[in-house]
């Protein structure tokens, strides 16, 4: 393999990602994961060595290939924000000046051409309390989408460090013409496939200073501290030791896999903090809360391996104390949890976000070692303020369960050949109450057959009352599970939340309600053999017997995704745009961050001469695989189309700069010339 001639990125970044890749997939810090395209000895330096260079090209090969089995975008956040908090030291006045937040951030060009010479920062103070940051790229480098989330993640470092209490960080331009991630994420309103790339920062009170701390060697074990210093009168004035490296830990405490996960926890510490020092309003409180809780819980929960969901939740108050989400585990397993909060309102809120959190980052062979290693951490978070009860079930490819109770109401199994529900076993006590609680936690196994159904749930429903004091109870229950023998789970659970309804007429709520039910479709023989020939069909250009084919697929596992999307593409070849529209929109909800969907879902529009929609769906497109020049070439037929000449040549030039030898771009050349001047 050649060696890269250019070097002009710090593999600091890269090697926080690729640390992270080795520990969700287990893999031994000795063991080169990248042979193919990485050297040992290079990647040996990545690791150990903290001043080592890489190239773009090389960081770009080892970003695609995690990103394949990562969301990396929360994690560049955090990465971001920690290089800033780590290198702060560095930035500050060698002798005991002290700086505040606006000679810092004229400082940050500095650590930006420590980290990379592809980019240079330009700081352009806008107000007193406002700035924008200019990054603009040298002409032979390709801008990234990783870099906008990575840059703001360091932007967020400076109100950490400044322990801003309100701020505002967002994208306003970039060069990009999408970015992988949700684009509110980093700005709500930002211009793509502009020159620049730029950022907004205002605060509304800066009350810290910074210096280098004065005490000696003796006196400290690590050099990475700093001294902080409150803006009030100097006779009074509060002094204090910051250790960069404890920001740094309890900030790598905080972080997550998930982009939308990353801002719920953020904004949960925030207020946190908040009702420590300022006891804001319960009516911002539940507003926050309620926010965040949209992203914490699924809508709906697609069909995996012939497996079909369905859910009813209805919380009693604005926020929550009810959780439930899953799990995939690569394609062998899916974890799928109920839990049930102590209380309501914003305490119950932030422990259903820090369950979300916990159960995303522990994945276990065993629930019950789940259910230990969560225990612990509310324990450590939570000191003993809340606590949650949980029921944890992780299914197998061959439809084996393993189940675990934690103080919740146990499962309840009915067997499609008996037509009988019963409860099943299982005992535990609470999470995050208890810290001898680990020895409770016990695995149980069943196995489902076809058309057996499982269903977990809260308290809320069974303990809910009717106008004369009656409990609705798992008896009641039970018998309306066996009453829908022979239904779908949807209709299943369709049925019990509608009788509970009526039983609790006239009453109000006493707690959140929460009912989970999954079913092994007993259909599942009959689906895989049409998928089959659906997939034959289609890889012999069949495409009106795929779409036959798929659609009796559809039917029988309608939110099963593989088929969706190959029933989508098959639509799309028949001509079927209008079908194959409604189709793709129904799978792209699912935030798969599928190229392909994006891609199919454009030419679509494209056909129907939907121009504007073609554009937003060829950008996403190619911002979750910008190799494909594909999308970048229909990009420029919509332009053409639009006759937007600018943003044609644009992207004409993008496609040279990433292969320059592309066949079409030259026809595209020529079309260019035709348009008329803007």
């Amino acid at each position: 393999m050649p060696l890269h001639a250019g070097r002009e990125i710090s593999s600091k970044r890269v090697s926080g990602l690729v640390q992270v890749y080795q520990r969700e997939n287990r893999l031994s810090r000795q063991t080169n994961p990248f042979p193919e395209i990485l050297e040992d000895t290079v990647y040996t330096r990545i690791l150990k060595d903290p001043n080592y260079w890489i190239s773009q090209d090389l960081e770009d090969k080892i970003i695609q290939i995690i990103a394949q089995s990562l969301d990396i975008s929360g994690i560049l956040y955090h990465l971001g924000t920690e290089s800033l908090i780590t290198n702060a030291y560095d930035l500050l006045p060698l002798d005991d000046s002290r700086i505040d937040l606006v000679e810092m951030i004229q400082r940050l060009p500095i650590l930006i051409g420590r980290l990379t010479r592809a980019v240079y920062l330009n700081v352009k103070p806008i107000a007193d309390q406002k700035v924008i940051f200019v990054f603009n790229y040298l002409p032979e480098y390709q801008e990234k989408w990783y870099d906008a989330v990575f840059f703001q993640g360091m932007l967020n470092g400076l109100a950490v460090l400044f322990e801003l209490k309100e701020f505002k960080i967002r994208m306003t331009k970039t060069k990009l013409f999408g970015i992988h991630m949700s684009h509110k994420e980093l700005g709500e309103d930002i211009v793509f496939g502009t020159d620049s790339n730029e950022y907004e920062m205002d605060w509304l009170e800066d009350k810290l200073f910074l210096s280098r701390s004065r005490l000696t060697k003796d006196d400290i074990t690590n050099r990475h501290r700093v001294m902080v210093t409150s803006r009030m009168d100097s006779q009074l004035e509060e002094i204090s030791i910051v250790d960069v490296k404890d920001v740094v830990r309890r900030s790598r405490e905080l972080a997550i896999e998930n982009r939308d996960l990353e801002a719920a926890v953020e904004v949960l510490k925030s207020f946190k903090q908040e009702l420590e020092k300022k006891q804001l309003s319960m009516a911002k409180d539940l507003r926050l809360a309620k926010n965040i809780q949209k992203g914490l819980i699924p809508e709906i929960i697609p069909d995996w391996n012939g497996i079909q969901f369905w859910t009813g939740f209805t919380p009693m108050q604005e926020v929550s104390g009810d959780y439930y989400d899953y799990f995939p585990y690569n394609m062998n397993k899916l974890g799928v949890a109920v839990c049930d909060v102590s209380g309501h309102g914003v305490p119950a809120a932030f422990i259903t976000a820090l369950s979300k959190l916990l159960f995303s980052n522990f994945k276990k062979s065993k629930p019950s070692e789940i259910f230990k290693l969560i225990n612990r951490e509310l324990l450590d978070l939570v000191k003993q303020q809340g606590y949650t009860t949980c029921v944890y079930v992780l299914i197998h490819d061959d439809y084996k369960v393993l189940y675990s109770v934690a103080g919740h109401p146990r499962p309840i199994l009915f067997r499609a050949k008996t037509g009988r529900a019963e409860i099943c076993e299982g005992d535990g006590t609470f999470l995050g109450m208890f810290p001898d609680a680990g020895e409770t936690f016990l695995d149980f196994q069943l196995q489902l057959e076809p058309g057996d159904q499982l269903f977990l749930y809260t308290d809320g429903l069974i303990e809910a009352e009717n106008d004369k004091g009656l409990a609705f109870g798992e008896t009641k229950l039970i018998q309306i599970i066996e009453t829908c023998a022979g239904k779908s789970i949807q209709d299943t659970v369709e049925t019990i939340l509608t009788t509970h309804k009526e039983f609790t007429m006239g009453t109000d709520p006493m707690d959140d309600i929460t009912l989970l039910g999954l079913q092994l479709s007993p259909r599942l023989p009959e689906f895989n053999l049409i998928k089959a020939k659906g997939e034959e069909a289609y890889l012999n250009k069949e495409f009106q017997d795929a779409v036959s084919f798929y659609e009796k697929a559809h039917q029988i596992l309608p939110r099963e995704l593989d088929t969706q999307l190959s029933y989508g593409k098959a639509l799309a070849h028949s001509r079927d745009f209008d079908k194959a529209i409604r189709l793709l929109e129904s799978y792209n909800k699912f935030k798969t961050n599928h190229f392909k969907s994006h891609s199919v879902l454009g030419y679509c529009y494209y056909q129907m001469e939907m121009f504007e929609k073609a554009e937003i769906e060829w950008k996403k497109a190619h911002s979750i695989n910008d190799s494909k020049l594909s999308n970048l070439y229909n990009l420029a037929q919509v332009y053409r189309k639009l006759n937007q000449k600018k943003k044609m040549k644009d992207v004409i030039e993008k496609m040279k700069r990433i292969d320059p030898s592309y066949i079409h771009i030259l026809p595209l050349e020529k079309k260019w010339e035709s348009l008329p001047d803007e």
